[in-house]
């Protein structure tokens, strides 16, 4: 039975519970950590709108978003649970504005299927990958594997960025090509093979790791960009420095200054390359798929300026969370396929493993590598799992399926 006490007036209220001493100091340390993340949360919301020639700085804060916004929603459940109005209020209200931005990084699975999914025969596929010139890990040539893997997943348009062995891949790949006769494969890199025939092809000048060729699809004519704009300059110690968290132990934070001075300074060059490139884009004649690795995040002025009047496949057709760098603790998605109104996205996938299945051919039942998301790890004759992880670049390839509708006009 509720306990009651009596007040000076005769009337009985029911006992307040008391805040324990302990409750209330990890009130106070949760407040003021709370202020920071949401004070941060705001700062993401403005990254995209500032162009990094005005804060070269500020445009670095886009790299923590995904965590921001995951300690948002943590400290947004702890102030419900603890049911402190005063900072549970205004939490909510970040929240719900945040869920506007949370496409960019994460897809809700609403539908769930299984087994393997069946799209139209006549649906575009398109692959993009940094290639980091068919150099594994290891340091050893690995163009046998890429091109087993884009055999394997049977695309129609290709687009490579930083790409080695230009020769020698060319002849591997040249059952799905279509290169223009009027410009020699130097010259044109980033590469794009086609299934379809590329009718011209063009090479910036002025920026050197930006191409676009135009196919022929049926009786229309198709733009494709392929570019990898200007590097972020982050080294492999670089990421190991963060994701062993070593800095902790910097005292003086040298190198993790000298750290955003370098990403400063590249935002505001890849800020220039991005205007000049949704110049293009706009400028385009025909309908227009963009793919390439765009070296930074949803939360910034780049995707902004590139992807504004185009179709992200992710946020059309992908789900659960995606990245596409194997770094930063696997948080950041910086390689892009994106589209104009005429092609509606039906599927999105990062190939970052692959596992074995029997396929149906005509009479014959064959067993072939196959590649996709979230499969059982292959295991030996022991039972032991064999890494199968795709580690050919420092970046997984993306994976789409497109429909074209034709020209809207």
């Amino acid at each position: 039975m509720a306990e009651y006490y009596r007040n000076d007036y005769g009337s009985s209220e029911r006992r307040r519970p008391r805040r324990s001493a302990l409750g209330t100091v990890v009130d106070g340390v949760m407040a003021v950590v709370t202020l920071a993340v949401a004070a941060v949360f705001a700062l993401t919301l403005l990254v995209p709108v500032v162009d990094p020639h005005e804060s070269g700085e500020f445009s670095t804060v886009g790299l923590v978003a995904p965590f921001v916004y995951a300690g948002q929603l943590l400290l947004t459940l702890y102030w419900i649970i603890r049911w402190r109005w005063a900072a549970m209020a205004p939490m909510i209200v970040l929240s719900v504005i945040g869920l506007f931005h949370l496409s960019l990084f994460y897809k809700v699975e609403i539908r769930r299927s299984y087994g393997e999914q069946t799209y139209e025969r006549t649906a575009l596929k398109v692959l993009t990958y940094n290639v980091r010139s068919f150099i594994d890990d290891d340091g050893a040539r690995c163009l046998d594997s890429v091109v087993s893997l884009v055999k394997a997943l049977n695309p129609d348009i290709v687009c490579f960025q930083e790409m080695g062995f230009a020769d020698l891949a060319d002849s591997l790949l040249r059952p799905l090509n279509h290169l223009p006769r009027s410009l020699s494969r130097a010259a044109l890199s980033p590469a794009v093979y086609s299934r379809y025939p590329i009718v011209r092809a063009h090479r910036v000048d002025t920026m050197k790791n930006f191409v676009w060729a135009d196919l022929k699809i049926g009786d229309d004519t198709v733009r494709v960009f392929n570019n990898h704009l200007h590097t972020t300059a982050i080294r492999r110690d670089d990421n190991t420095y963060i994701e062993n968290r070593e800095f902790l132990g910097d005292e003086d934070m040298g190198k993790l200054r000298s750290m955003v001075t370098r990403l400063s300074e590249n935002n505001k060059q890849r800020a220039a390359q991005a205007d000049s490139v949704a110049r293009m884009i706009a400028e385009s004649p025909y309908p227009v798929i963009v793919c390439g690795d765009f070296n930074d995040t949803p939360v910034s002025y780049t995707y902004r300026t590139v992807s504004r009047g185009l179709k992200d496949a992710f946020r059309e057709a992908g789900r659960g969370y995606s990245h596409t760098y194997r770094g930063f603790f696997d948080m950041l998605r910086i390689d892009y396929v994106l589209c104009s109104d005429e092609f509606e996205p039906l599927s999105y996938e990062v190939i970052d493993s692959w596992g074995l299945a029997d396929i149906k051919r005509g009479k014959d039942t064959v067993t072939v590598r196959k590649f996709g998301n979230g499969m059982e790890p292959p295991t030996n004759a022991a039972g032991a799992e064999i890494d199968n992880g795709v580690r050919y670049s420092d970046h997984y390839p993306v994976f789409v399926r497109l429909r074209y509708n034709g020209r809207s006009d």
